[in-house]
């Protein structure tokens, strides 16, 4: 306190996650799309066989001075908000590939803490995050199960990841 106040401080746990989601992600490089509301957007696309429909994982930084355009490492990212999601908007960023496995400390547990209208909120009993699955259905009662595991949460591609 002496010297002043650290602005970013190191949290081991958070790393240690964001580095397990990188592996699992394949080591993505997104491209910033935007500043909204105080974040920066990056974004990659995924392959998927849908025609209407492509998927993206989306990472929310705090806002940077980084231009439009600017191409990062997932691992460079300190994002506030991890999303794997399906759109109908197309963006005009690089594709990107990963197999999904179902192994390694991702397949940790996600117990359902509440349902909305649009989501269902998960907690997770290994990491200190909060899983929300956008809902897609009318039947939000049904749409998702009460437990499950991150990683069939992420490949959902309805999905939201905050750190709490």
């Amino acid at each position: 306190m002496h010297y002043g106040e650290l602005l970013n401080t190191f949290d081991p746990i958070k790393d240690q996650f964001s580095t397990y989601i990188d592996t699992y992600l394949n080591y993505p490089t997104l491209t910033k799309i935007k500043n909204v509301d105080n974040h920066s957007i990056y974004m990659v696309k995924t392959y998927c066989l849908l025609s209407n429909f492509c998927r993206y994982i989306i990472a929310l930084v705090p806002e940077d001075n980084n231009q439009v355009g600017t191409k990062m490492k997932l691992s460079n990212l300190s994002w506030v908000s991890l999303q794997t999601r399906t759109l109908e908007d197309r963006h005009d960023v690089d594709s990107h590939s990963y197999n999904p496995k179902m192994e390694g400390p991702l397949v940790a547990k996600i117990t359902r803490k509440t349902i909305g209208e649009n989501m269902s909120t998960y907690s997770c009993d290994s990491f200190p995050i909060e899983v929300h699955l956008l809902h897609k259905k009318k039947d939000v009662q049904s749409e998702y199960q009460p437990n499950g595991n991150l990683i069939s949460a992420i490949e959902t591609f309805q999905t939201i990841i905050t750190f709490i």
